[in-house]
């Protein structure tokens, strides 16, 4: 009996809670197996009507496109349906120092000659010659674009193509109303709005169904996108959380939306993160709004320090209308992962999984991949589960680690010292020796494309090379040049001239980010 129960086929996958997590993951999952698909698994999305969506994760990676197109849905309806605009990357101000307004970018395209030539040699070598321009300007067209919140493309560019690389930014709300809705009515998800109540175990400890408030749902794999109450993976299972507020202390954040004062304002083309005294400030630019964050450490700062460090910031923007104290939502959440988010039946995607913070904005392109990675390795009966659980943690774990890594970069290389949270956060002491050998390393030798050893990076070398070297002058680096040959260097200088005159280019040839919105809602 209990060799036929284990290779008993794989039919039903429940994801117990809503929100963009919820429905992302079941509509990656519907449009492969779906059993309306002729295939044989069926997806049932379970969502508590008393609780209500975090809501806040409003920026997207370029893998967000791809991810949009396969589960069916047009680019057109989902910039109307979810009052979304286009991201070219992050601006970063006031990260390096405490003195006059400093920025750098850390753009989605990859810097001109990545492949061919010695991007960072080049750089090191003639940086200095370039004053007048950061890493990415040199290297890439979008700090340019950026500058003139310019759109990513022409209107007559094919939906999902694009000119410059890009993601979005978007309401998070509506855009889980709308992978609702296709999820239901086009990719055959069952829906149950219930409260889970209780959990039941089979035998073995598997999940074998939610016991709701007015029915029992059964499955055979579990997801568990419940949030930051990780009701199966965390309540039930007791996974435990890896804290790392020891390097990185941010653990809430101030948050509000804000009217624009004219609706013909330009919409910013890139994420903005404003460093202030206790942490960093993210403001979002949708067609119709703002999105703007405090993020800080309770550690470090007042609940009513950072409601004024936000307020000062809203008075300061010239593009949004005032905004009310009383309208600023706070939101908690602990600095951490499971390295153990596949228990038995039972696997946790999205903040059930972890969150460290929402620099670089992780969270949803998180989503994608464990939402990908278990279509793609979808256990075939619970025989083979434990392997795949095995090889997804693994995975996972490794993911976590190199965020971990990256969003402690942007610190430890910053010089700012103004205030203990500073003077916390810039300490080497407490990072992960990887990213202590990394940085001992490329002081004296560019980043390489042989420093990180998985074809599947989620941040590779490019994005290391926009960080280190925005924050750092060349100067500040002692590298041996002779080991570089002139005509490498001089196939890099060429790629460097041709991206100033794509540069130009673009900035003539493009509308602006509110332009292309407007064609494409027209």
């Amino acid at each position: 009996m209990k060799e036929s129960h284990f290779q008993a086929p794989l039919t039903s996958i429940v994801v117990a809670g809503g929100g963009a997590a919820g429905w992302l993951t079941a509509a990656i999952l519907a449009a492969e197996h779906n059993i309306t698909n002729n295939e044989r698994v069926s997806v049932t999305l379970v969502e508590s009507p008393d609780v209500k969506i975090l809501g806040v994760g409003e920026g997207t990676w370029p893998t967000m496109r791809d991810t949009l197109r396969k589960i069916g849905i047009s680019e057109a309806d989902f910039i109307a349906s979810c009052d979304a605009s286009f991201k070219q990357g992050t601006r970063f101000v006031n990260w390096k120092s405490t003195e006059s307004e400093n920025v750098y970018d850390h753009p989605f395209s990859l810097p001109a000659g990545f492949f061919e030539g010695e991007v960072g040699a080049l750089w090191l070598s003639q940086g200095h010659k370039h004053q007048k321009s950061t890493f990415s300007e040199m290297f890439s067209t979008q700090s340019l674009l950026c500058n003139f919140s310019k759109a990513p493309k022409q209107v007559q560019t094919p939906p999902y193509a694009a000119v410059a690389n890009y993601g979005y930014h978007l309401d998070a709300h509506k855009f889980a109303k709308l992978l609702k809705t296709h999820s239901i009515e086009r990719l055959g998800v069952n829906y149950v709005n219930d409260h889970i109540e209780n959990i039941k175990e089979d035998a073995e400890g598997y999940i074998a169904s939610l016991q709701c408030k007015s029915q029992e749902i059964h499955g055979d794999l579990f997801v568990d996108c419940t949030g930051f109450s990780a009701s199966l993976i965390g309540k039930h299972f007791n996974s435990p959380i890896t804290d790392v507020s020891h390097g990185l202390k941010n653990n809430s954040a101030m948050a509000v939306q804000a009217g624009y004062v004219d609706e013909n304002v330009d919409i910013a083309s890139a994420t903005l993160s404003t460093a202030h005294e206790n942490g960093w400030i993210w403001d979002i630019g949708l067609p119709h709004r703002k999105g703007v964050g405090c993020v800080y450490s309770s550690e470090f700062a007042s609940d009513e320090k950072a409601a004024e460090t936000l307020k000062a910031y809203l008075t300061s923007c010239k593009k949004t209308k005032d905004v009310s104290e009383s309208d600023f939502r706070k939101i908690t959440f602990s600095p951490g992962y499971r390295k153990t988010a596949w228990v038995k039946n039972c696997v946790a995607v999205g903040t059930s999984a972890g969150f460290v913070e929402p620099l670089e904005a992780s969270a949803l392109v998180m989503v994608e991949m464990s939402a990908r990675f278990i279509s793609e390795h979808l256990p075939n009966h619970r025989e083979i589960m434990p392997s795949v659980s095995k090889r997804f943690n693994s995975n996972f774990t490794r993911r976590w680690e190199r965020i971990v890594d990256f969003l402690k970069l942007h610190y430890v290389l910053s010089e700012r010292k103004d205030s203990p949270y500073w003077r916390f956060m810039t300490n080497l002491d407490n990072a992960s020796e990887q990213l202590k050998d990394w940085l001992l390393e490329w002081q004296y030798r560019p980043i390489s494309l042989t420093d990180f050893c998985y074809a599947d990076e989620l941040f590779p070398a490019a994005s290391y090379m926009y960080v280190l070297y925005g924050m750092k002058a060349p100067e500040q680096f002692a590298i041996n040049f002779s080991r570089y040959s002139d005509s490498v260097m001089g196939q890099t200088l060429n790629a460097v001239k041709a991206n100033e005159k794509l540069s130009q280019k673009h900035v003539a040839a493009l509308p602006t980010n509110r332009e292309l919105i407007k064609a494409i809602r027209a």
